[in-house]
């Protein structure tokens, strides 16, 4: 089950998904400008600031978590992993967009800081993918192994 390479990438995409409940996305001082918008009242960005991120964070998480422990139908995990990439990519958007409108919206003399959790969205999508190819991957020797029978 983990010893096999798509494991490992799954193990650590959902790592990196849920990875992002425990590094924000940008961080503040209580003292700047930047702490009275709204996403940044508590001085860091992070999941839980926005439904969206949070729901889609959950979902990429657990569903390559999930996708683990189903190693004996690669085709159902194909999918899964599918899936999950999916709602990386969806991440990925969301939060570049939320991140845009922070920026736009900065008052003056305002500033932010960017943090890790930025990039593990990112990092998860590549994982995944990497994941989704192993299988496809594991597939194609499965089969050409049964034409040989």
């Amino acid at each position: 089950m983990i010893q096999r390479i798509q494991s490992v990438y799954l193990l650590l995409a959902s790592l990196a998904g849920f990875g992002q409940f425990g590094l924000p996305y940008l961080r503040t001082t209580s003292d700047n400008p930047a702490s009275a918008l709204p996403a940044l009242n508590d001085q860091v960005f992070n999941p839980f600031d926005n439904p969206g991120l949070l729901g889609l964070s959950v979902l990429s998480g657990l569903i390559s978590f999930v996708a683990i422990f189903i190693f004996k139908n690669r085709a159902l995990q194909g999918r899964m992993t599918g899936g999950a990439l999916l709602c990386s990519v969806l991440l990925a958007v969301l939060l570049s967009f939320s991140t845009y409108q922070i920026l736009s919206s900065m008052p003056p003399g305002g500033s932010v800081q960017y943090q890790a959790g930025l990039a593990l969205p990112t990092l998860s999508l590549l994982l995944q993918w990497l994941a989704g190819k192993s299988i496809k991957k594991d597939e194609a020797l499965v089969r050409s192994v049964d034409r040989l029978r």
